[in-house]
């Protein structure tokens, strides 16, 4: 026979869980090390868009402003060096070949 178990039971049978203790100097290096962008204002890139941005074009971009991170990856404002037009992309897709 199976005995049936009451959610009232579970709630009170679970263990509680406890938020990691981090020093506020090892939060305030986290959130640095994050800031850092790799690239700089001017620097040409390499672009190259995901699977899901089949409407970008890959080629040659000049980084035009760096903006703040977003989901754990910098991201900045680029311009076509062919064409001229101006996107925003993640650092996950530049490379500086």
């Amino acid at each position: 026979m199976t005995t049936k178990v009451e959610p009232l039971g579970l709630y009170l049978s679970a263990i509680p869980l406890q938020r990691a203790r981090v020093s506020p100097s090892q939060d305030r290096e986290k959130s640095r090390r994050i800031l850092v962008h790799r690239y700089k204002v001017g620097q040409v890139l390499h672009y190259s868009p995901g699977i899901f941005e089949a409407v970008a074009w890959q080629g040659l971009y000049r980084v035009v402003r760096l903006l703040p991170a977003e989901g754990g990856d910098n991201q900045y404002r680029l311009k076509n060096e062919a064409d001229g037009h101006e996107r925003v992309v993640r650092e996950s897709q530049l490379s500086a070949d």
